[in-house]
């Protein structure tokens, strides 16, 4: 299949963003091109776009949250899948290495992720290895569709720390705080509490069954609910100085902390506490396969409720999304299209 021109919105640096034209790709032995039909904003690419970062390099097409068609393959690839929709499972992972061979291939020492390491889905067509292009139901909308890989992660991290009936509490509720809530309910939290300033955003969670905490001291309320208990887990879906206190006041003595937000790379926290009282602090990175396919599955279930998240967006107005997302509370979850 002949393809002319492409349009990508490639990251130049700090708060630059630009529409360009660039080479179509051509799938090398092994893999496939993916022609994008929607593409999600995730919290990573915003830490990229508001700093410089030694993992974004510019220029680099971001964009691992997606969805599409695939409409050539190469040597190797079975043509029976060109025109198969597919979502993308963006971790590359060598599978040779101790972490893989443990099944955990989110640490692979040699791992590639599409959008950061090569060209991502802020494109009109991208070229990725066929084992990254997952197939995905017809039934499923293509905003649904992005958030196979967000909720992985929260199925990772629920999947490890929350147990029957335990108090549960997400710090943050962007999307990933959001899934994390729905995911812990998934697992048998008993409940599920939300911190955020936004209240726009604590109602979303709400619909996911969570319980918001709305007072402006979010642990002093967690513990009076709790009895003075405090919560049996702490999911950190922000990543701050001030979470990271918040998470250790509210946690239980001989709780877990789940760090997973990324919002600051590097502060202090009071491991006066972290001792005092015996918490396991874990941090997360991603997901490993099978909680990418569990994720799929529940995609395809429908068992999402995404009513109000999405704000749908041209890729020509991407430096716009970006600076939206970064500066204002307005949208929650931004799909871009080419």
């Amino acid at each position: 299949m002949e393809f002319g021109p492409m349009k990508a919105l490639v990251y130049l640096g700090p708060r630059r963003m630009e529409l360009q034209e660039a080479r179509d790709p051509d799938p090398e032995a092994g893999e496939v091109v993916l022609e994008t039909a929607a593409a999600a904003i995730c919290g990573s690419d915003l830490h990229g776009f508001r700093e410089a970062s030694p993992r974004r390099v510019p220029p680099l097409v971001m964009g691992h949250e997606a969805v599409g068609r695939i409409v050539a393959v190469g040597a190797g690839v079975d043509p029976a899948r060109l025109g198969e929709r597919a979502v993308l499972r963006p971790i590359l992972a060598c599978g040779a290495c101790e972490p893989c061979r443990l099944g955990r291939t989110n640490l692979c020492a040699r791992g590639r992720l599409v959008g950061r390491d090569l060209a991502g889905a802020f494109a009109e067509r991208l070229a990725v290895p066929a084992s990254a292009a997952v197939p995905i139901s017809a039934v499923v909308p293509d905003e649904l569709a992005t958030l196979t890989e967000p909720l992985a992660n929260a199925v990772h991290v629920t999947a490890r720390s929350v147990g029957a009936g335990d108090d549960v509490l997400v710090i943050g509720a962007g999307p990933i705080g959001t899934l994390m809530v729905r995911m812990a309910l998934e697992h048998g939290a008993g409940r599920a509490f939300v911190a955020d300033p936004v209240a726009g955003r604590r109602e979303l969670a709400r619909a996911q069954g969570a319980i918001p905490l709305e007072s402006e001291d979010p642990a002093t309320e967690l513990l009076e609910r709790t009895g003075g208990r405090g919560a049996d887990v702490v999911i950190d879906a922000a990543g701050l100085e001030p979470t990271w206190a918040l998470g250790l006041r509210a946690v239980r003595p001989g709780g877990r902390i789940e760090a997973v937000g990324l919002g600051a790379p590097a502060g202090r926290i009071d491991f006066f506490t972290v001792v005092g009282k015996e918490v396991t602090v874990t941090g997360s990175f991603a997901w490993t396969e099978p909680d990418f396919a569990r994720a799929l599955e529940l995609v395809e279930q429908g068992a999402i409720d995404t009513a109000g998240w999405f704000t749908r967006l041209p890729l020509a107005d991407g430096q716009r999304a970006f600076e939206e997302l970064v500066d204002t509370t307005g949208r929650f979850k931004v799909v871009l299209v080419p």
